[in-house]
């Protein structure tokens, strides 16, 4: 398998006859009433398959080895479950075995996750004689070169990111073995509670006490770690969103320090994947160029990038996260809301008569998965069963 980012790429696996040739066509496909829209790009992207592959391959290398996982792969139950399935284990999260005290010892082999791992763990498992298969994204060892730079520089790095996501963990932790410090801020009004503080409106320790646990370095002070900052962003998050938390930040910065002193006091660098970046405006041109009559996003409900595809259609139109088939029912769907995150079940979610539906998935969702999904809203719509061989 190739190590360099290919698009169209050829994937490795969960192939989908239904979704290649939705593919094939980038365009619309008719299946009795309901028109299919699929964005122009979406599902897997290269990072996560050649996780995904380079797991495969350990499995096969490695026969008759203990072969676990950090934790999850990457943000999708099917492929975890599969992963199970075939003997691996997990040291943590959703799918490890917490009834099971044996830790990876002396000539097993552990696999980093495509988010990467913190230092700790690293340092951990090579300590205890592991073998590392190391399948960390390239797209997410940017952001950890820029936050070394940072560091070297005597800047702060500001995460535009989640606290408790692999990813921003390990962001944080490789900054903070480095001496550095972060704040890591999730949103528009967390970051809005840091400008606050840069002009001169908000205190200290007001600040410091409204941000959740573990989004700041150990002895952070804003009044000394906000004088020169530096930002990043975790890869899957809404590239727009984190463009305007920069734009505020930099203005709250030239309110203090002055424009012509902004090279000594603010650095930006966006590092949204290019996959993300290219599922999200390619959703955001479906949505401009389509009149849809819903938006069905699948993938993990614990996806980052797949609730923020669901965030893109901005409210036009009925926009479900779902994680698969399963959460579609005859007259009613549940979805996670990607605002509150809360589950909901939508009755009557599917219009009657000659309706339009967009699809999209995230960068973690097989394609066999988006395929089953989208026969299964076919079968819901009285589709032609026909059409349902193309699974």
């Amino acid at each position: 398998m190739t190590d360099a980012y290919d698009d169209p790429f050829e994937r490795y696996s969960y192939k989908s006859d239904l979704i290649e040739r939705l593919r094939a066509v980038d365009g619309p496909m008719a299946f009795g009433r309901v028109t299919v829209r699929a964005a122009h790009s979406f599902g897997f992207c290269w990072g996560v398959d050649r996780a995904v592959a380079m797991v495969q391959d350990a499995i096969a290398e490695h026969p008759g080895r203990p072969l676990w996982l950090l934790d999850q792969i990457i943000h999708n139950p099917r492929v975890n479950a599969d992963f199970k399935r075939q003997g691996v284990r997990f040291i943590r999260g959703p799918f490890a075995d917490h009834a099971c005290a044996d830790e990876p010892g002396e000539g097993d082999v552990v696999v980093i996750p495509a988010f990467s791992a913190t230092v700790e763990d690293t340092a951990r498992l090579r300590s205890a004689g592991c073998t590392i298969v190391d399948t960390t994204c390239p797209w997410v060892i940017k952001p950890h070169k820029r936050t070394l730079k940072y560091v070297d520089d005597g800047f702060t790095t500001m995460i535009h990111g989640l606290v408790l996501h692999e990813e921003t963990r390990a962001s944080c932790s490789l900054i903070a073995s480095r001496g550095g410090h972060y704040i890591v801020v999730a949103d528009h009004e967390q970051a809005d509670w840091v400008c606050a503080f840069l002009r001169g409106e908000l205190d200290a320790e007001t600040l410091v006490a409204r941000l959740p646990e573990g989004a700041l370095s150990a002895d952070f002070d804003p009044t000394r770690d906000l004088v020169r900052v530096g930002t990043i962003n975790q890869t899957t998050m809404l590239a727009s969103e984190t463009r305007e938390i920069e734009a505020k930040v930099r203005d709250a910065m030239a309110v203090t320090y002055g424009e012509e002193a902004m090279n000594g006091h603010f650095r930006e660098l966006n590092t949204i994947c290019r996959a993300t970046q290219d599922n999200q405006d390619s959703v955001a041109l479906l949505v401009e160029q389509d009149q849809l009559d819903l938006l069905v996003v699948v993938g993990g409900y614990d996806s980052s990038n797949t609730r923020n595809l669901t965030r893109v259609g901005g409210g036009r139109f009925p926009s479900f996260h779902v994680d698969g088939p399963g959460a579609i029912g005859d007259v009613a769907i549940r979805h996670r809301c990607a605002e509150t995150g809360e589950f909901v079940e939508t009755m009557d979610w599917l219009p009657a008569g000659e309706i339009v539906v967009g699809f999209t998935a995230g960068a973690s969702t097989p394609d066999t998965l988006l395929g089953e999904t989208i026969v299964r809203v076919l079968e819901v719509a009285g589709a032609p069963l026909d059409v349902l061989a193309g699974r």
